[in-house]
């Protein structure tokens, strides 16, 4: 298909930068599209009813693969399916579509791309500043303005921002980083990965830039160019203050450049993934989709979760009906959890409540009993957040959790992301 013809192909010693780490370098890709699938349940768990809280893409893409696991996933959604993904038709305007929500897609997003591509769905180059794609580009500074279509066509200045921008990412070892990703050498990318992070982790983006060789040979002129127009997308000076792992999670794994948009809109793939007739998905009889289980429409949005005596988890709706399942994944913004919808205290420890954007909560053997069954997916409480690979993923983990939390198990030639997780985890940082 056109999106994979875009990607290139793995040759078995090299291929194209995915987001393939680099804190967590599980090929996500190759698991989806394994042909043993993602593992089994016990038969007596099939057509168990797990709560999926959301449908944006991650509630979505987690409910659909527990759909084929042979489970029957019931998902809640306060407002409109889709998400962030949210497109607006223009009534006789000849399918102009405006997007709401996400709208560049970087073909290293492999993982989303599975189901752009399984939905059939076609893409083409989203017309970024500088690109074939957008024809011509009007850079206006400071009163200054240039009509450009390539680099070449802008003063020198520009050409220098652009070399200092490469120069200084070489100082980290960028090059050797994306090749360890291309070559999918877990050993590689996690030494040179594992070496960054305790000396970036609190510093900032601003400080990588103006600390950098490259940049330190420049005028303070440069270093404002390079804030206000930038690389790739645009100008990054409101990133200024993010840390620069971020920035370096983004710029590694390629999420800066190629970036494609869905043709007719990106919300179809979520609608999509949702109406989707999964093939043998098992337990369910030919033909089962997500609409089919649900009579069309997911259930209203989540007002309360709580724990029974049982263990069992409760979740209530706006429509005050209650339902207990054995497990729940959330999948909306985590920090609804502490401001929309009414959670018991006991269903994360004091520790997690304070960092339920930064744990890999779906590895939860170590828990206690009482705080397990609950797991959170989505962009951002990826590594990645703002970008729709980071929720697809995320929502994979939880998968992989939801189905060991209910005594299925992975096939030994394709492990789940839970069974390397101890190898190839992230770093821990002291304190």
């Amino acid at each position: 298909m056109v999106n994979q013809r875009s990607r290139g192909v793995r040759d078995g010693r090299t291929g194209p930068v995915t987001v393939f780490g680099p804190d967590f370098p599980f090929p996500f890709d190759e698991w989806i599209t394994h042909q043993a699938g993602l593992g089994s349940i016990p038969a007596g768990r099939h057509g168990e009813q797990i709560a999926v809280i959301g449908a944006g893409i991650s509630g979505l893409v987690a409910a659909y693969e527990l759909m084929r696991l042979g489970v029957k996933p019931v998902v809640y959604e306060a407002s409109r399916m889709g998400g962030r993904l949210r497109s607006q038709a223009f009534e006789g305007a000849g399918g102009v579509v405006a997007e709401l929500g996400g709208m560049r897609f970087p073909v290293s997003s492999t993982a989303f791309y599975h189901y752009v591509d399984l939905l059939g769905l076609q893409t083409r180059p989203f017309p970024n500043p500088l690109t074939g794609a957008a024809g011509s580009t009007v850079i206006d500074l400071e009163g200054v303005t240039h009509y450009a279509r390539t680099l070449a066509d802008l003063p020198p200045l520009y050409a220098e921002v652009a070399d200092a921008w490469a120069l200084a990412l070489e100082d980290v070892r960028f090059t050797g980083i994306q090749a360890a990703i291309r070559a999918r050498d877990v050993r590689t990318l996690k030494s040179l990965w594992n070496d960054l992070v305790p000396r970036w982790d609190d510093r900032t983006f601003y400080d990588f830039v103006a600390s950098s060789k490259a940049f330190s040979s420049l005028s303070f002129h440069h270093r404002e160019v390079f804030g206000q127009v930038g690389f790739g997308t645009g100008g990054w000076d409101s990133d200024y203050p993010n840390s620069m792992l971020e920035i370096f999670r983004v710029v590694m794994t390629n999420c800066d450049q190629d970036q494609r948009l869905v043709v007719g809109g990106a919300e179809q793939v979520p609608r999509g993934i949702w109406r989707h007739r999964a093939s043998g998905p098992g337990y369910w009889p030919p033909g089962t989709s997500l609409a089919s289980l649900h009579c069309g429409a997911p259930r209203p949005g989540v007002a309360r979760i709580a724990r029974d005596r049982d263990g069992r988890l409760a979740v209530t709706d706006a429509w005050g009906d209650t339902r207990r399942y054995s497990a729940v994944l959330v999948t909306c913004q985590s920090w609804l959890l502490t401001t929309q919808i009414d959670c018991d205290e006991g269903l994360f420890s004091q520790k997690m409540w304070t960092a339920l954007d930064r744990t890999a909560h779906f590895m939860q053997d170590r828990m206690p009993p009482d705080q397990r069954g609950i797991f959170i997916a989505g962009d951002d409480v990826s590594w990645t957040p703002a970008w729709v690979e980071g929720a697809v993923q995320t929502s994979l983990n939880a998968v992989w959790g939801i189905l060991h939390h209910l005594g299925g198990q992975t096939h030994p030639g394709n492990p789940g992301p839970g069974d390397v997780f101890a190898d190839i985890g992230p770093i821990e940082l002291p304190g």
